[in-house]
């Protein structure tokens, strides 16, 4: 939907399934007594729903998406295209994720507190980095229709338009951070942790300082993927893997907490290089 240009209806729909995520959790924990099971089971059918109204929504009302009958046969061609392009997609999340296990077993070995700071300065990271990665997603699909039609200067464009927005964001959040770093710590964690609410702030902080990495990182990671070198995303998540391995060894054997607060930002800057480098030679070499 969003590389046929509607992109306002996906959102909505993710505004509803994240009410409905809220209330389910309620609804499942509080009064069903259902615990751990109740939030899985709220996160999966809200997810759900959303994914029948993105689909509803395509076939009903986007006329590029009406399928007639002499269209329904299998495709071997079309479906080993999308397994190149999007199982490596996975997988680099996959990758990724081994990082932030292994990340997290470093900051399991300093004790409950830091394990604490770290976690909840690293959800109000992702609330703020998360438009961030919108963009990424946005540039993934420009990028590919005009590798598909051969304009190389266009996604030369968009890449320097798309990094002004994340530069422009990053800047604009890291000043509101720098105001209500505090308030949002305690949102999180209540008034009575101070220790806890001090580490979570400076790792807050931190980070936001360096957002315009991550932004970075996601206008080149995406602009390969749109171009369809998906294999390469997987080697931009050895490369965060690399990242955060090495501030979790830097966090046991030498920083401490420093190292902790510089895992995400040493990830975002190792892949960023390698994704610049090969998103020049790309751009270079097809045109």
């Amino acid at each position: 939907m969003r590389a046929a240009g509607e992109s306002r209806h996906p959102f909505y729909f993710l505004l509803i399934s994240s009410v409905l995520n809220v209330i389910l959790d309620y609804v499942l924990i509080i009064f069903g007594g259902m615990g751990v099971d109740g939030a899985a089971a709220a996160t999966v059918f809200s997810q759900f729903f959303s994914g029948v109204l993105n689909v509803w929504w395509m076939f009903r009302h986007m006329d590029i998406f009406q399928i007639r009958k002499e269209e329904m046969e299998v495709s071997g061609a079309h479906i080993s295209r999308l397994c190149v392009v999007g199982l490596p997609m996975g997988f680099e999340y996959s990758v990724s994720a081994i990082g932030a296990v292994v990340l997290q077993n470093a900051i399991n070995s300093l004790g409950s507190a830091v394990v604490a700071a770290q976690t909840a300065g690293e959800k109000i990271r992702q609330m703020f980095t998360l438009p961030m990665e919108s963009v990424g997603m946005a540039m993934a699909t420009y990028a590919g229709q005009n590798f598909g039609a051969g304009k190389m200067q266009r996604i030369k464009d968009g890449i320097r338009d798309g990094l002004l927005i994340q530069i422009i964001y990053s800047a604009v959040i890291w000043g509101v951070l720098l105001v209500l770093n505090r308030p949002l710590v305690y949102l999180v964690l209540g008034e009575n942790t101070s220790v806890i609410a001090r580490d979570a702030g400076r790792y807050l902080f931190i980070c936001s300082c360096l957002f315009v990495f991550h932004g970075s990182l996601m206008i080149f990671r995406n602009t390969l993927q749109g171009m369809g070198y998906s294999i390469h995303a997987i080697i931009s998540g050895v490369w965060e893997l690399a990242g955060r391995s090495l501030g979790g060894w830097l966090a046991v054997h030498a920083a401490g907490f420093t190292a902790v607060c510089l895992a995400n930002p040493f990830a975002w800057i190792f892949a960023l290089i390698y994704c610049i480098i090969l998103v020049a030679y790309m751009i270079r070499r097809n045109s």
